[in-house]
């Protein structure tokens, strides 16, 4: 008889991100093609974003998790994992989304949380039309 299948390796999260993204570079892709650093980008670096479910009409779905990662310039790891995760009732003035930046020093060492709120907040409202979500803005 043939072998019985190899078990697949269950994804696991970057260390020091949430569980909950585990596995975010097998959701749906929102860039075509990386997005390059540009002047004054608080996630500096080259970044490809990816999403836990597709918007509709212009919106994400309750439970949606949106994942930006950047590899700062000069580097060859990801550094920063930006999440924004979509919640019922836990920001009803800004369409349920919870905002959470993490950034580490080298491809070795965990993330460690360095933004959330209203700091995330002040830059996002500038994408309000396509749900918060720059990648998503025209």
């Amino acid at each position: 008889p043939p072998p019985p299948p190899s078990p697949r390796k269950k994804a696991k999260a970057p260390p020091g991100v949430p569980r909950f993204v585990a596995g975010y570079r097998g959701w749906v892709k929102l860039n075509r093609h990386p997005l390059p650093p540009r002047a004054s980008d608080p996630h500096n670096g080259t970044k490809n974003v990816f999403a836990s479910a597709r918007p509709a009409d212009g919106v994400f779905p309750n439970g949606s998790i949106v994942v930006k990662e950047a590899v700062r310039p000069g580097a060859d790891f990801v550094g920063l994992i930006a999440i924004m995760r979509k919640r019922a009732g836990a920001d009803p003035e800004h369409n349920d989304w919870v905002f959470v930046e993490y950034t580490r020093e080298s491809a070795t060492s965990r993330f460690d949380e360095i933004a959330s709120g209203s700091v995330c907040w002040s830059c996002h409202v500038g994408a309000e039309a396509s749900d918060y979500v720059f990648t998503l803005a025209r």
